[in-house]
């Protein structure tokens, strides 16, 4: 008589610590304890902290899916951050429409700025690649400075600060904490799909080898320019709840490269193209940051920037593939019978 086999629970698919393309029991707790966080509440200077935590996080999961997924290494992504805060608050301010419809009409036309970058230096590579995207990112700066009529010019957009949930004007920072984790879930669970989908395999592939991926049938051009775009929208999401927090554009920080570096770093200290690295790099330095600078800001000039800058070396030299990475070398390993 033959054994039929056990079934397996659904749990039993679920790892312990981070893999690519599989959920981790260390992904559930942090994530679960994310939402408990906000839900029991902290004193306001540290929920500007966790605002930002979240908000960053997924940001950084929006450029991971163009540099980390599909090798766009972009240092532009900051102009769709600016497009899609500047698309959403001139909307709104010109034109009366909420921002909750806005912040889609932001991310449809980060979307396509995006797929028109890819499309047209999608075949450069490498520094290439990275120079045309600072370069993008630049001009957009400069039309925000310069298109003062409908920008502001250097003095920026300021935003009514009118509490109002119609116009997106929340009256507390908990309901911007659960905004900005709702956009980080959102970010995390559309990595997730692409990485069981047959597009993101395509992606995997591209960025691996994109002449063998074309040899079989992939076009790399089309889905970089799918990735980009996709990347792009979400950044403008960012934006637009950027641009709702603060209640203030300043095309000097906006678009600015320093922004631009801070999306593709946060992916690579928590490691790229995986989909827990970018929020845990950013639950590392955003808070660092904040703390150097509220610390050691005023005591001696670039005295926290320095600090800041050593311990991201340190992250970097003894974890090359992030901490994701270092988290997945942890996992017990089968032994062979």
């Amino acid at each position: 008589m033959t054994m039929m086999p056990a079934k397996k629970h659904f749990l039993s698919g679920i790892s312990g610590m981070p893999q690519r393309g599989r959920l981790s029991w260390f992904e559930i707790i942090l994530l679960a304890g994310c939402v408990a966080w906000v839900a029991f509440g902290l004193e306001p200077t540290s929920q500007d902290v966790v605002v930002l935590s979240f908000l960053f996080a997924g940001l950084a999961l929006a450029w991971n899916i163009a540099g980390g997924c599909a090798g766009l290494i972009s240092f532009g992504h900051a102009a769709f951050f600016g497009i899609g805060a500047y698309t959403s608050t001139i909307l709104f301010q010109s034109y009366h429409v909420t921002p909750w419809l806005g912040i889609f009409a932001g991310a449809a036309t980060a979307a396509i700025a995006g797929a028109v970058l890819s499309l047209i230096c999608a075949r450069l590579k490498g520094p290439f690649f990275i120079l045309s995207s600072l370069a993008f990112a630049e001009v957009v700066r400069i039309i925000a400075l310069n298109w003062s009529s409908v920008t502001g010019g250097a003095e920026g957009l300021s935003i009514p600060p009118v509490p109002d949930l119609a116009n997106m004007v929340l009256g507390s920072k908990t309901a911007y904490e659960t905004l900005t984790l709702v956009y980080l879930l959102a970010a995390y669970a559309i990595t997730r799909w692409l990485e069981a989908s047959r597009f993101g395999f395509y992606l995997f592939a591209i960025r691996d080898n994109d002449e063998a991926a074309a040899a079989a049938g992939i076009n790399p051009l089309v889905v970089r320019s799918l990735a980009m775009a996709l990347s792009a929208a979400l950044t403008g999401v960012g934006g637009t709840l950027f641009a709702q927090y603060f209640l203030y554009l300043d095309p000097t920080y906006v678009i600015s490269p320093e922004l631009s570096f801070q999306f593709a770093l946060l992916p690579a200290v928590g490691g790229l193209g995986t989909a827990i690295g970018p929020i845990l790099g950013s639950f590392l330095i955003t808070p660092l940051s904040e703390l150097l600078r509220a610390n050691l800001g005023n005591a001696v000039a670039g005295l926290h920037l320095v600090i800041y800058s050593v311990g991201l070396i340190v992250v970097m030299l003894y974890f090359p593939t992030g901490i994701a990475g270092a988290l997945e070398k942890l996992k017990p390993r089968r032994r062979l019978p």
